[in-house]
C-alpha cells in the first residue's frame, strides 16, 4: 500500500519503523539519522508509520466574515506560518477547515509583517536577545449576549512568539499592574525591557525594568455584533478561551523556526544554556 507523505515530512516510513524498533537512545538516533530529537520522540510514541491526517473530517468550505477577520488577526498577532495557524484554527477555535481552504482566506501580508524582525534561531544568530515583552491593549465591543464592553490585555515576547493575554470586563491602573505581574511571572524569559503600545488607561510601568512607550494608540473599539459562540465553535467564556489559546500556542505545537521547540520550550531552553 502506498503511503503519501506530508509535504514537510523529514522521515520515510522505513525510517519511522526503524525508530520504533530501535533500542538506541533518542540522542543517538537523532545524530545517526540527522533529524531532531523531537522528531525521534514523535515517531517512537506512535504505533503507526503514516502521517496523521491534517484535514478534519467535517470541513467548512465557507467561513463567516467575522471568522475570516478573526483568523487573519490571529495570524498577524502570532506571526503564525500556515501549518501552525491551521493547528490554532482547528484545535483552538474549533473551526474545522482544510489547509487549502484556510490558505484561500488569508489576506496578503501587510508591509509591517513582511518587514518584521526575524524570530527564533535566525533572531539569535543576528544577536537579538529574548529579554523584551511588548504590551498591547484593545477595547472590545461585544454583543450583549457576551457581556458588552470588555478589555483585551496582551503581552508577547517577539523572538519566540510566546504570548500571554487576558480579557476583563473592566479596567483600572491596579488591574493593569496586576495583569503585568501575572504576565512577567508566567513568561519563561528573563525580561529586562517593556515596550508598550500605550492607550489611555493602559500605561503599565515597572521601576525595576526598562520601559519604553513605542507609540500611543487611540484606535476605536473592536466591534463584534455577532455572538462569539457563532464565530468560535470551541468558545468557553471570553477570558477562558483566550487563556486556552495562549497555552495552546505556547505549548501545543513545535515550530521549525524555533528549532523544533514550542515557544515555551524555546525560552526555557535558553535559560538552560
Amino acid at each position: 500500500m502506498e503511503i503519501k507523505l506530508h509535504a514537510n515530512a523529514t522521515t520515510t516510513p522505513r525510517t519511522r519503523k526503524y525508530l520504533q524498533e530501535s533500542t538506541k537512545s533518542d540522542r543517538e538516533l537523532a545524530q545517526e539519522l540527522g533529524i531532531s530529537i523531537t522528531t525521534v520522540r514523535r515517531w517512537r510514541n506512535r504505533s503507526q508509520i503514516s502521517d496523521n491526517h491534517t484535514t478534519p473530517h467535517l470541513i467548512h468550505k465557507v467561513l463567516r466574515q467575522e471568522q475570516e477577520i478573526l483568523i487573519n488577526a490571529l495570524r498577524d498577532a502570532l506571526r503564525a506560518p500556515l501549518d501552525e495557524l491551521l493547528f490554532m484554527v482547528n484545535e483552538g477555535l474549533g473551526i474545522a477547515i482544510s489547509r487549502a481552504t484556510l490558505n484561500r482566506y488569508l489576506r496578503p501580508a501587510h508591509e509591517g509583517r513582511k518587514n518584521a524582525a526575524p524570530q527564533g534561531k535566525k533572531a539569535l544568530k543576528a544577536g537579538m536577545r529574548a529579554d523584551t515583552l511588548t504590551l498591547h491593549y484593545r477595547q472590545l465591543a461585544l454583543s450583549m449576549d457576551d457581556g458588552g464592553e470588555h478589555h483585551l490585555l496582551w503581552a508577547q515576547e517577539p523572538i519566540s512568539g510566546w504570548c500571554f493575554g487576558r480579557i476583563y470586563s473592566g479596567i483600572s491602573p491596579a488591574l493593569v499592574d496586576s495583569w503585568l505581574t501575572e504576565a512577567l511571572n508566567a513568561c519563561p524569559a528573563q525580561i529586562q525591557c517593556l515596550e508598550t503600545y500605550a492607550h489611555k488607561g493602559f500605561e503599565p510601568i515597572r521601576a525595576d525594568l526598562s520601559c519604553v512607550t513605542v507609540m500611543m494608540e487611540e484606535r476605536g473599539a473592536v466591534q463584534l455584533s455577532e455572538r462569539l459562540a457563532d464565530i468560535i465553535p470551541a468558545l468557553d467564556e471570553p477570558d477562558a478561551t483566550l487563556q486556552r489559546l495562549c497555552t495552546l500556542w505556547n505549548q501545543g505545537r513545535a515550530q521549525k523556526k524555533l528549532g523544533d521547540n514550542t515557544p515555551q520550550g524555546f525560552l526555557e531552553s535558553m535559560n538552560q544554556n
